[in-house]
């Protein structure tokens, strides 16, 4: 039986598409004129709200249930080993998402029909996208170049199978290790407050679709 080898993955390969796509559909506000998709087009609304819950409900259990429980449950290299997998693929998820999200809003609602709600609506989509951009594209690769560089020292200084946060005095002596995790915790800490700045933004953007459904409202 054939075995998926993730080595053989590479995000950086295709994370662009998700900016292509960006561009592509941003292009329709330039050009109105040629717009061949129709706005009411049920087809599009239903890309629009698939994608949207896909990517707000990734964020929502990556974020607050996921990462949480593996940092409390498994020795810090097997949460090495995991994270080095899913972090890539989770920031590039919310990357192509938020692309595609931005995009189906931008088609549903031309850009010569916007209203006050709607400009909030595009701005806090574009936060969205964007911090999705700078997670995935630059954040991803350092946090977990860092990481991977503090946990295998751990493991060399034997204390690789520690559960949750790791004080081990001895590594604090050591500059190399010192400056790695403080890398880490630096990338990370950065990545967690666009994280937040996304859930933010879908959250504003959950609301101005809730407000669709009552008549009156937007």
């Amino acid at each position: 039986m054939a075995v998926l080898n993730m080595d053989k993955i590479r995000v950086g390969q295709i994370q662009y598409l998700a900016v292509m796509v960006m561009v592509i559909f941003l292009s329709f506000i330039l050009f109105p004129g040629r717009r061949r998709v129709e706005p009411t087009s049920t087809f599009l609304t239903l890309v629009h709200l698939g994608t949207f819950a896909a990517q707000y409900g990734a964020q929502l259990w990556v974020t607050l249930v996921a990462g949480i429980t593996m940092f409390c449950s498994l020795p810090r290299r097997m949460f090495g080993q995991v994270q080095k997998r899913l972090f890539p693929m989770f920031f590039f998820w919310c990357l192509l998402t938020s692309a595609i999200v931005t995009a189906t809003h931008i088609l549903r609602h031309p850009v010569e029909t916007w209203s006050y709600s709607q400009y909030v609506a595009i701005y806090a989509l574009s936060a969205g996208f964007i911090s999705a951009a700078v997670n995935s594209i630059i954040l991803s690769p350092l946090i977990v170049s860092a990481m991977l560089k503090t946990f295998q020292m751990e493991v060399e200084a034997g204390v690789g199978d520690i559960v949750g946060y790791a004080n081990v005095p001895e590594l604090k002596k050591n500059p190399e290790y010192v400056n790695s995790y403080r890398t880490f915790r630096r990338c990370h800490g950065a990545s967690a407050c666009l994280t937040v700045v996304s859930l933010a933004a879908n959250t504003v953007h959950l609301y101005y679709l809730a407000c669709q459904l009552v008549p009156g409202l937007i």
